[in-house]
């Protein structure tokens, strides 16, 4: 298995030309939010924004618009309650630019009924060449669904799982997945579409095309990585929706769901690193590591041409 680091994740930041505008940088759109969890879409928002996406929207009920109005003006919002979600998100989507807009869902969604009919919904109705990131309780949505087993993989969705997550989805036991990370991963792919296996060396597994037209499955050659970046820091509440939100900018932004999960899962880890280093191990909130990001891209960016992977460093 390959080991993915810094100076590979340097190659892929987009290109920022002089004449671009907001809608270049690419569109989100965060469905997510509830009554008890209302900071996660919220923070999912801000680190799609800090990762240098350009319009960036909430879609949520009113109590989570309205905090996150106060918290966070430069996001958009749509305003429905979970029940009307969908078509909302639809709509929203259909936005035309460089790139089809990114969906992120699962942040602070809760598990009430009509939230988890919004995510397996949002699985089957997303657009097929729009991109689409599964996020915490949208996760449980697609696990616990009676549809769970029509369901199809999506070529262009990231799911974000960690082990209890992933054992979920697999119908197997924490300790399985635990014991097999690197097989939990390729099942993880194979069954849903590229996975982030979440913990102490993140594991990025991505399904990829049959050439010869028998549908879709895993060969030896489909990539497979570990990222070298992240550390405890990063074990905090709420980084799993900054890394979500991060990832899904990158996708707005035209990578591949493999190539932005690589991108955006070593961000998260480099920009941990970073608070850790000024602040210490303890005490870490998820919003400083949101707000770190920029850093972090920058540490890339004038690192690139002159560090090599092992001497690459902040």
């Amino acid at each position: 298995m390959e080991r993915f680091g810094a100076a590979d994740a340097a190659r892929l930041l987009p290109a920022r030309p002089l004449d671009m505008d907001k809608t270049d940088r690419g569109r989100v759109i965060v469905g997510g939010g509830s009554v008890n969890y209302p900071g996660a879409p919220i923070l999912a928002c801000l680190a799609a924004l800090r990762s240098g996406g350009g319009v960036v929207t909430l879609l949520s009920i009113p109590s989570v618009c309205a905090a996150c109005a106060s918290r966070l003006p430069e996001a958009t919002q749509i305003v429905k309650d979970s029940g009307d979600w969908l078509e909302a998100a639809l709509a929203a989507g259909a936005h035309t630019g460089a790139h089809p807009t990114a969906a992120v869902v699962g942040p602070g969604l809760g598990r009430e009924r009509p939230a988890m009919s919004f995510a397996v919904e949002m699985w089957r109705a997303w657009g097929s060449k729009s991109p689409l990131v599964m996020d915490a309780d949208a996760l449980y949505a697609l696990a616990a669904s009676p549809e769970r087993d029509s369901l199809p993989p999506r070529a262009n969705a990231v799911i974000t799982p960690h082990e209890r997550e992933a054992a979920r989805l697999l119908s197997c036991s924490p300790e399985d997945v635990r014991r097999d990370r690197l097989g939990a991963a390729r099942s993880l792919a194979d069954r849903w579409g590229c996975a982030m296996l979440k913990g102490s060396g993140t594991i990025v597994a991505a399904r990829e095309p049959d050439l010869y037209g028998r549908g879709v499955f895993l060969t030896p050659l489909t990539p497979l990585t570990s990222l070298m970046e992240g550390e405890p820091e990063l074990s905090v509440p709420g980084s799993g929706d900054v890394l979500a939100g991060c990832v899904g900018c990158f996708m707005a932004q035209g990578l591949s769901p493999f190539d932005a999960a690589c991108l955006g899962g070593t961000l998260h880890g480099i920009a941990g690193r970073l608070v850790r280093e000024r602040r210490g191990l303890d005490g870490m909130l998820a919003s400083e590591l949101a707000d770190a990001l920029p850093l972090a891209i920058e540490v890339l960016k004038s690192n690139a041409a002159h560090k090599g992977r092992e001497e690459f460093h902040c």
